[in-house]
């Protein structure tokens, strides 16, 4: 089961190891999609690879060592039919989320996607859009 949740630092977490220490604890995969963390606190999006069981522990342990932890509930859906293939979303798009195919079509890898939103007004026929689940 892959999970993508948000961590959010305070000022007085910020500097602490505490993704170091919930991996070690957990022994869990997790991957930093995106980070924009300061001295100030910020946010990490995360990836967590693992059973249901293992993920609910990581974000218990993320919950006890004081960040705010909350499930990503929106997602950049394509629209395929509206998709002209114009590859103008994978001009902007920094993660690769975005790619063409061999057959010159674009395809969405949610996996790589840090819901940064800025391939939805670069498409020119609005084939993308930020959905809430």
């Amino acid at each position: 089961m892959t999970k993508k949740i948000l961590v959010k630092y305070s000022a007085e977490t910020a500097d602490a190891p505490i993704l170091s220490r919930v991996i070690r604890s957990t022994d869990a995969t997790i991957n930093i999609i995106h980070s924009d963390i300061g001295p100030n606190g910020g946010e990490l999006l995360i990836s967590i690879d693992a059973p249901g069981k293992k993920v609910e522990e990581v974000i218990s342990l993320f919950r006890q060592q004081g960040v705010e932890v909350s499930e990503v509930k929106r997602t950049i859906k394509l629209d395929e039919d509206l998709c002209l293939q114009c590859g103008e979303c994978i001009s902007i798009c920094q993660t690769g989320a975005l790619h063409m195919l061999s057959d010159y079509s674009i395809a969405l890898d949610e996996d790589k996607c840090t819901y940064c939103k800025a391939c939805v007004p670069a498409c020119p026929v609005r084939a993308l859009k930020v959905v809430r689940e």
